[in-house]
């Protein structure tokens, strides 16, 4: 299936004179992360973000031509694999459909999962781990812990570690600049000092959750009016499933290991990365089954390290592990060791299960 199959035409644009407030509003009404940005000829300039105005302190009044983002662009003939694909790499949400530079429509993560089966995949196959907070903590602590694991949501819980609610980019962005956008003369009233005090549990929304095992197919119309799903078990965030993380199971895929470096603009340093993994696949190709694909996502944080996370997807299930360091590259090193630790473990306590399997039908024997 190609793009201009699932394209959407009725698009919310804004011009770059506009303003972030105008634009927040706009986001808030229509539930959307994410705002084309057109000139007065409809050419195509670029892509604002929610996200971008809860990393930064950004004025209402601001103009948003100081936040665009440059986005691959796609064309009618593109495949819908390659769209998720740019997708994942880039990390954007949506990608606008061109014509000579002109913005013809647009394509968001759901809108590819409206039309994708997934089979038998669940939801344990694609969760990231639950970075949480608790429903007393405030706003400015919650910002705080967003930018540093570099992440758009957090599932709130309660003392008891029980799931209460959620709150995401769009959420905050608009309880940032509301406030703020109106007139005042009250000491403090409108200032994002008082707003950072907030309380998270007086701002979060319902959170959609759903338990181990369920399958993919099966949440993809909570999409429809939700960010996320939560993964519980017992009522506690274990894990979350965003579009992007369904995305991954619709990537391109050849007869060999395919590797997906995602975040990352540098290519020497992508292919360095790519070299790595590839080398790392070789050694432990087999161990716990074939692996078909692995991505990897690169985030650099206000601590100027950087932390690499990979997921890979083998024949007996999927493995995740994580990275921290100063630069890509150490990163991707200590990811590699954590996951030969990890797949070396479960590859010796699976030779361990045989070797009871087969003493235990000899004892019958």
């Amino acid at each position: 299936m190609k793009v201009l199959d699932i394209v959407r035409t009725k698009v919310v644009s804004l011009d770059p004179d506009e303003t972030v407030g105008k634009a927040l509003n706009i986001m808030s009404k229509n539930k959307i992360h994410q705002i084309p940005i057109i000139d007065g000829d409809s050419i195509y300039r670029g892509m604002i973000f929610a996200k971008q105005f809860v990393s930064i302190n950004a004025l209402p009044d601001s103009k948003v031509r100081s936040f665009i983002c440059n986005t691959p662009n796609l064309n009618e003939n593109e495949q819908i694999e390659k769209c998720a694909q740019l997708m994942i790499v880039s990390a954007n949400r949506a990608l606008p459909l061109l014509d000579n530079g002109r913005l013809t429509g647009l394509i968001s993560e759901t809108d590819i999962l409206k039309i994708s089966d997934f089979g038998h995949a669940t939801v344990d196959e694609v969760m990231s781990g639950a970075i949480v907070i608790e429903e007393q903590t405030t706003l400015g602590n919650a910002l705080s812990k967003m930018r540093r694991y570099n992440i758009s949501r957090l599932p709130i819980i309660n003392t008891n570690g029980v799931l209460v609610g959620i709150i995401n980019a769009l959420d905050i962005a608009e309880v940032i600049s509301t406030p703020r956008e109106r007139s005042t003369k009250s000491k403090g009233i409108g200032s994002l000092a008082t707003i950072r005090d907030l309380e998270v549990k007086s701002i979060m929304k319902r959170a959609i959750s759903v338990e181990r095992r369920t399958r993919v197919n099966d949440i993809i119309s909570h999409f429809n009016n939700n960010e996320e799903v939560v993964v519980v078990g017992d009522r506690r965030p274990i894990g979350i499933v965003t579009p992007k993380d369904i995305l991954e199971l619709i990537l391109p895929r050849i007869n060999k290991p395919t590797i997906h470096v995602a975040h990352l603009v540098d290519e020497v340093t992508r292919s360095e990365i790519e070299t790595q993994m590839h080398k790392f696949l070789e050694k432990i190709q087999g161990k716990l089954g074939d692996i078909h694909l692995a991505v990897v996502y690169v985030d650099k944080h206000k601590t100027r390290k950087y932390s690499m996370r990979a997921r890979l997807f083998t024949d007996k299930g999927v493995i995740n592990a994580k990275g921290v360091a100063f630069d890509p590259v150490s990163s991707c090193k200590v990811m590699i060791s954590r996951l030969d630790r990890q797949i070396k473990s479960e590859h010796s306590q699976r030779v361990r299960d045989k070797k009871h399997a087969r003493s235990a039908r000899g004892t019958i024997g």
